[in-house]
């Protein structure tokens, strides 16, 4: 969470001057939240590729809700810091200022950047210990609670077996054109010996072309049904005859095959382990949360149109 911090601090002090209003759009407790910050929040959350001032104001306001979710969340969670007597070692926030003065070209833009602002270090100092001290909450109450045990996994895997079964596979190679007759030449150039990786490059019409058709190992039920059927009846090195599917014509090599593998604790624990910290990480966080808003006063003076994705 540390590496949102930064790109945090840089929308709060490079925050766009026109939208720069003072009229208060939420408050959690005894805080209180501006049109300002729903701004830099807006501006933290469009897509880094898009320039923000090319963005309009009717979409801005697609994802107000979504700002205004997130600033509400980080309060409830410096707040809930606060309530539990947390605290950032003065080196933490020292370290953090100085990654982010480093991301000014020099001390005079930097300076440049506070006066344009409005604002000075030590409130930036003060925004960054507020946000490590919410992370230090999330640390706490959710990331630290979903760890789990080698005997706990363990046990999650024996209990649960079948689902660490890898069915057979195969590692296939691939042309497809929707020429026929393209794919009859092709096959030709193959029986004559030569390269299916060399061709499938130059002659393919699909996107593993650039991977010389390889589309590495995948199992039954993952691929067309007519390539799946003739696929699974070859031997590695063998060559399919022509394989007319969903309005195209294919030609596969078969790499390589590997028959079903029940997979050992060690080769499926660090997948597991993963898998169940993050679905336990999104309960806790739920949980938390929920428990937070519901002890908060929380009062929404704005009026949000609904976030609608990405679409201009």
């Amino acid at each position: 969470m540390i590496t949102r911090l930064l790109p945090l601090l840089m929308v709060m002090v490079l925050a766009t001057s026109s939208f720069a209003e003072d009229a208060i759009v939420a408050k959690v407790n005894d805080a209180v939240f501006t049109q300002k910050d729903l701004e830099a929040e807006v501006d933290r959350l469009i897509p880094r590729m898009t320039f923000h001032r090319s963005v309009s104001p009717e979409k801005r306001k697609r994802y107000y809700g979504k700002a205004l979710d997130s600033l509400i969340e980080r309060e409830l969670q410096y707040q809930d810091a606060k309530a539990q007597n947390i605290v950032v070692e003065k080196e933490k926030i020292d370290a953090q200022l100085e990654k982010f003065k480093k991301r000014f070209p020099s001390e005079k833009e930097y300076q440049a950047a506070l006066a344009r602002e409005n604002a000075t270090e030590d409130q930036v100092r003060a925004r960054i210990e507020k946000e490590l001290l919410a992370q230090a909450a999330f640390a706490r109450n959710v990331t630290e609670k979903a760890q789990l045990s080698e005997s706990a996994l363990k046990e999650y895997y024996e209990k649960n077996a079948a689902k660490f079964k890898e069915p057979e596979s195969v590692k296939l190679r691939i042309i497809s054109t929707k020429d026929e007759q393209k794919a009859k030449d092709i096959l030709t150039k193959i029986k004559q010996g030569e390269d299916f990786g060399m061709l499938a490059y130059t002659l393919s019409e699909d996107s593993y072309r650039v991977k010389s058709g390889d589309i590495g190992y995948i199992h039954k039920g993952r691929m067309l049904r007519e390539i799946e059927d003739s696929a699974f009846k070859l031997s590695p090195g063998e060559v399919s005859d022509i394989i007319k599917a969903d309005a195209n014509f294919f030609i596969v090599r078969l790499e390589d095959k590997k028959p079903e593998h029940q997979l050992t604790f060690e080769e499926a624990k660090a997948k597991l382990k993963n898998d169940l910290e993050e679905e336990r990480v999104s309960d806790l966080k739920k949980k938390w949360l929920d428990g937070l808003r519901a002890k908060a006063k929380i009062e929404i003076l704005l009026k949000t149109e609904a976030e609608n994705g990405d679409k201009k």
